[in-house]
Formats: C-alpha cells, structure tokens, sequence
C-alpha cells in the first residue's frame, strides 16, 4: 500500500484525495495534509463541495488530525517542506498540489524531508519531467522521483494533437483555452500578484484575455512542432468545465469523417479513460466531475480546403486533471 502525503490543500489537492479514497483504496492511501488551515476547515471543505458534491464516505475530527473512511491522516502546517515529517510518516510520494514548488530545487525538499518521489501538480518551472498520461508516459522510469503531471489544459489537447499529427501531420497551430476562473482570481476588482494585470479584475463577472503555457508544454511533449503552435486563454465566468479551441493546419488533407474516426478509434483503444468523443448537443454543465482529460465536441469539428481544421475539447479542469494525478500516484508507486 502507498503512503501519500499531499502538500497544498486546496482545489485539486481535495480532488485528489477524494479520488484515491474513492477509487485506488486499495493501492493508496493518503496519510498526511500539509496546508496551512486547521484540522476542522480541511475536514469540511473535504466532506462538502458546491461543484462535485458531497464525498462519498466518512471525514472526522480527530484530536489535530482527520479520520477519512477510517484513515487516520495527520494535519500539519509546516512552511517548509524539508521540515515535514515524511521520513517518520514513511512517505512513499507526496503530491505537491500548493503550486509554490515546481522547480526541481524547491520539490527536491520533499525528498530532503524523506520521501522516496514527488509529483507535481503544475507545469514545471524548469527540467522537472512532464508526463501526460496517454502521450509519454511509457517514459516514466524509476529514476524519476521528481515528476511533473503538466496542466490540465496540457492535458486536454495534447492526446488530441497526438491523434491530428498521427493522422496527417501537423504544420502549424492556434489553441485559445476558454478556461473557467480559478481560486487564483478575484470574485471583486483586486489587486493581484499577477503580472497580466487584468486578472485583477472580477473573475465571475467578465471574459478575462489571459496567457496560457499549454501550447509550449505541448512543444516538449511534441519537440518536432516546437516554434509551430501557439495560443492564448480566456478565462470566463464559470466555476469548472473549460473548453480548448485547436485551429490546426495539416501537412496532408483529410476530411471530417476522417478525423472522427481516427478520434474514435483512439477514445476506444489505446486512450481510453483519457480521449473522448460526444456526438450530443452537451453544454459545460454536463461536463462536471467527467474523468476524461478531454471530450472531442464532434459537432464542432469544421474542416476547411482539406487542411485547416477546426477542433472544440471539453475538459473538467479539476476533476478530469486530478484523475490523472491519482492514475499517476499508482504509476509512480510501481515504480518505486
């Protein structure tokens, strides 16, 4: 069984934990928090959640430290990460969900404090590995103990550009993420520590132009498209559910039928659990709590001259990442 301590427990880093007790209890258990709110507040924002609803499964107080589904999980408030207890706890894998530590130097704390490999949460801020599940993660080996699981944009449309560049190579490209704001934003016009100055602004009452770092993940992912895609996000006033808009120009014509079906044959086969398709006519409510890292809108597919293709993906940008964040956890720990 693997000890997972999870550091940052905020949205994802609840998602997370929701997911290995409900799905990979018996591969996983998480044994330790460490996030700077006490003991009552984690249990209840864990128990109770406005999106995905209320956690199927017990949450109790007890002493300073929480009990899920009979667990025991120890609450800590430690700062630094090289002074959490992970060597005492026996932590094999810590997820690191705060987004403060995504260099190498900064995660490597985690391992100073005893734990045997640490998983990102976040794009890596330098040559921390980054693995997408259903695109490179057979690279994953054993002497990674520090991992990246990218962004959950990243992790929509980079199984959809793998299928598109497999299917008739891919020249050039444009991706706009319409992204649903985060806890990072403003609900009131604030300042903010941001350096795109508008996403001072208030989150749930405006369509905010922002920057993505998706499409130049994509460019490791895919070293041969570097320089070649690009892109932009907006974010928008919705809670949850994103959707990625892929202007792609071909190397070879192909038509929408074609594309459809190698889409098809990909959701069903080898991304299975990762890649889907839907033919109804869905809005982004009907995509909360969906474990896919992205939904392909088929309806929305256009194809112009052969060779300019129009793609829309949906993608819960917390429910859907996360799931591959737990799937990740279980890799790792085979690995260990």
């Amino acid at each position: 069984m693997l000890r997972v301590a999870i550091n940052g427990y905020g949205r994802i880093g609840r998602v997370v934990h929701r997911q290995l007790v409900q799905q990979f209890s018996d591969k996983a258990s998480v044994v330790a928090i460490n996030a700077s709110s006490d003991a009552a507040m984690r249990a209840y924002l864990l128990k109770y959640d406005t999106l995905h609803g209320r956690f199927e499964g017990s949450v109790e107080v007890n002493g300073e430290d929480l009990r899920v589904n009979g667990t025991d999980v120890r609450v800590i408030k430690e700062r630094e990460p090289a002074k959490c207890p992970w060597k005492d706890l026996k932590i094999d894998i810590v997820v690191e969900a705060s987004g403060k530590f995504r260099s190498r130097e900064k995660a490597q704390a985690h391992l100073t404090a005893g734990a045997k490999a640490v998983l990102v949460t976040a794009p890596p801020k330098d040559d921390i590995p980054m693995i997408v599940r259903g695109v490179n993660d057979k690279d994953l080996k054993s002497a990674m103990p520090i991992v990246s699981t990218a962004s959950c944009t990243t992790n929509c449309i980079a199984p959809v550009i793998k299928v598109l560049d497999e299917l008739a190579g891919i020249a050039s490209g444009l991706v706009c993420t319409t992204h649903a704001y985060t806890s990072s934003q403003n609900l009131l016009d604030n300042s903010t520590d941001s350096s795109k100055i508008r996403i001072a602004r208030a989150a749930n009452l405006n369509i905010i132009p922002s920057t993505t770092g998706a499409v130049k993940s994509c460019a490791k992912l895919f070293p041969h498209l570097k320089g070649k895609l690009d892109g932009m996000a907006l974010r928008i006033p919705v809670p949850d559910v994103s959707a990625a808009y892929l202007a792609l120009n071909l190397s070879k014509k192909t038509t929408v039928e074609e594309i459809h079906a190698a889409l098809r044959k990909a959701a069903n086969g080898s991304l299975k659990g990762i890649l889907a398709v839907e033919e109804g006519q869905l809005v982004s409510s009907d995509y909360i709590s969906n474990t896919h890292s992205s939904t392909v809108d088929l309806d929305s597919t256009v194809v112009v001259d052969g060779t300019l293709v129009q793609l829309l993906a949906w993608y819960d940008n917390e429910w859907g990442y996360a799931m591959r964040v737990t799937e990740m956890v279980v890799h790792m720990g085979k690995l260990l």
